[in-house]
């Protein structure tokens, strides 16, 4: 069993493809399935099924990725932190964002323009990776007890010509296009879960992983789109408005929590600065009403 053929296999766990773990991986996929074939016999063990076009592992294939994923993941921090120990750069910070990316990408740039040596490392998924500081969007009786947790409710930003001072019932949305931002995978099920509730499934008509072009879109009058009130920063155009839905509660908490081990003083002081950042948006004026 060789190192590569575990990298090979994680990689492919990840993806559940083989022919996009074959590009990642810059290598052919014929000589990708061998790989896997190879490692399979050595353990004795099926390690994939196939279902269509992808791949799912096998009980046994679980089994595996949890146990190399760490080592894996292990194995790939080992240079920088020799290069820390022989003091040639500082400690990075790793950062799993899974919730609130803008503000904490914000958070970052502000950071390193008082500490331009900071470094970081950053990730969307927490489960296989090492990581210092973790946000998130958690549900209330799941949240770490060491957390930091920012409270807000989501609101439906509208055409301004729509804007009303009255809370709107979600389910007068129901028939509407929605506009959403892409990637925001947390936020939507919050958000489809309260329709659920509603009694509807939101129509998605359109995806943009850029929030100028979701703000822009809603306020062309192409469609609505759910909008936090405070992590994604004001809407900032003329052309749509944050409205309140009328359905309580229609929120989502979002979670600043250290690693269970010792930080390092850069984890650490960052640690300090992202709740403080996180505290002055809080801060700021609801764009809601109460």
């Amino acid at each position: 069993m060789e190192l590569q053929q575990l990298r090979y296999f994680d990689e492919v766990a990840r993806t559940q493809h083989v022919t996009n773990s074959a590009k990642k991986l810059n290598v052919a996929q014929p000589a990708l399935t061998q790989s896997i074939r190879r490692l399979e016999r050595e353990l004795g063990v099926t390690l994939f099924e196939r279902v269509g076009r992808n791949v799912r592992l096998t009980a046994c294939g679980e089994a595996l990725q949890k146990r190399i994923a760490p080592l894996l993941a292990a194995l790939d921090e080992l240079p920088e932190e020799l290069a820390v120990v022989a003091g040639q750069q500082r400690a990075a910070v790793h950062l799993a964002i899974e919730s609130a990316s803008g503000l904490a990408v914000d958070a970052i740039a502000a950071y390193r323009s008082a500490h331009p040596d900071a470094r970081f490392v950053v990730t969307q998924e927490a489960s296989s990776r090492r990581w210092d500081l973790r946000v998130r969007t958690v549900r209330a009786e799941s949240a770490d007890p060491r957390a930091r947790r920012f409270f807000e409710r989501i609101g439906i930003a509208v055409p301004a010509e729509r804007a009303s001072q009255e809370p709107l019932p979600l389910s007068d949305l129901a028939d509407e296009p929605f506009i959403c931002l892409a990637g925001s995978r947390t936020f939507r099920a919050v958000c489809d879960e309260a329709c659920a509730h509603a009694g509807f499934v939101p129509r998605v008509a359109f995806e943009s992983d850029s929030p100028a072009v979701v703000k822009n879109m809603i306020g062309l009058g192409l469609g609505v789109g759910f909008w936090p009130e405070r992590s994604w920063g004001g809407l900032d155009d003329s052309s749509a408005r944050l409205a309140s839905i009328a359905d309580a509660p229609f929120a989502r908490t979002i979670e600043i929590a250290p690693t269970s081990g010792p930080l390092s003083k850069e984890a650490a002081a960052f640690h300090g600065f992202l709740v403080s950042f996180f505290e002055e948006r809080w801060r700021e004026p609801s764009p809601l009403c109460s």
